[in-house]
């Protein structure tokens, strides 16, 4: 019998407990990297879609969405200078936040600028921006920076930079829940629809050609393994928004969906959204395999800097950077 001691003790253990920050640093990195090659590879995009002559004019942008919303173009004229000067704000901040140095402020203007392109042409948006806004969001209020960051390296030397190796997990189990919720949220959508039921959609998605990047024949031609892979898409996605929960099921279910969404990649042209749920998958694993995991990581580096053809002094110095940033951290 739940009684109510023991559901606010599960609460408070769930979202408060404390533990090593590695973890959700690693994502940061990730994540954040992420980001900013979507960034590069947007680049090109500047005087079409944000500049004072884009396909769609910013005041348009303004008629079609007059309530207030975080669209720096809103405060300026759009300009070109503007606009590059945004594009540099924001590539900074991102690499800022990659390299964990002033993480939360950089993330925040990261998040804003980041905004401010999404709404200067919403009608190019899919949800993968959606996601990249939710997460970061996420990701700002968390610890992110207190580890695997220039920000605990100098810790050790500035009182100022100085934070907590271990933090309760909450924005973690937000990130895992919001995870969770793209998941059963996308089965409860799909079976709406007589295509998941008879098995045929996988063989109606693989046939938009503006969509796919390459084929499979032997399994997009055959009527048997469209069917299953329609059935196992369904199957998949309800398994990593439910038993991904149960340890039991944990390691193999994020195997399966890592699986799952590169073979998604492979088949479909869906920009940046599989590796985002792939690096969210990771989420998954526990504080402590996230802590081996930097701990193995951090050994590999210190190994190769050994092997490597640099000044011994050099080599001393960036693996006293390497063990000091951890000692700082514990």
């Amino acid at each position: 019998m739940f009684s109510c001691k023991s559901l606010i003790n599960f609460w408070d253990h769930f979202f408060f407990e404390e533990k090593s920050t590695d973890g959700i640093a690693l994502f940061r990195i990730i994540w954040m990297g992420l980001i900013f090659i979507y960034f590069l590879l947007d680049l090109a995009n500047i005087a079409d879609f944000y500049g004072p002559h884009a396909l769609l004019s910013l005041s348009t942008v303004k008629e079609q969405f007059p309530l207030i919303h975080a669209n720096l173009f809103h405060l300026f004229n759009g300009s070109y200078e503007f606009t590059y000067l945004l594009m540099s704000v924001y590539g900074i901040s991102l690499l800022f936040s990659i390299a964990g140095f002033y993480t939360r402020p950089a993330m925040v203007i990261a998040l804003l600028c980041m905004t401010s392109l999404h709404q200067r042409n919403i009608w190019l948006l899919s949800s993968s921006e959606v996601l990249m806004r939710t997460i970061t969001i996420l990701l700002i209020c968390s610890p992110c920076g207190h580890s695997l960051s220039v920000d605990s390296w100098l810790g050790k030397k500035h009182a100022s930079f100085q934070r907590r190796h271990n933090w309760p997990v909450w924005a973690l189990r937000l990130i895992q829940i919001q995870v969770c919720v793209v998941y059963l949220w996308t089965v409860w959508h799909k079976l709406k629809g007589e295509t998941w039921f008879d098995g045929s959609a996988v063989y109606y998605a693989t046939r938009l050609e503006n969509m796919t990047n390459f084929s499979i024949p032997f399994v997009l031609d055959s009527i048997p393994l469209l069917r299953l892979a329609t059935w196992g898409t369904l199957a998949i996605e309800l398994a990593l928004g439910i038993l991904v929960w149960f340890k039991e099921f944990r390691r193999p279910v994020i195997i399966a969906g890592i699986i799952f969404h590169l073979g998604i990649e492979y088949i479909m042209s869906i920009p940046f959204f599989e590796l985002y749920m792939i690096a969210l998958l990771l989420n998954f694993f526990t504080p402590e395999e996230h802590a081996a995991f930097v701990v193995r990581l951090r050994s590999s580096v210190i190994d190769g800097i050994r092997g490597s053809t640099m000044g011994e002094g050099i080599k001393e110095k960036l693996i006293g950077a390497i063990r000091g940033q951890h000692e700082t951290a514990n």
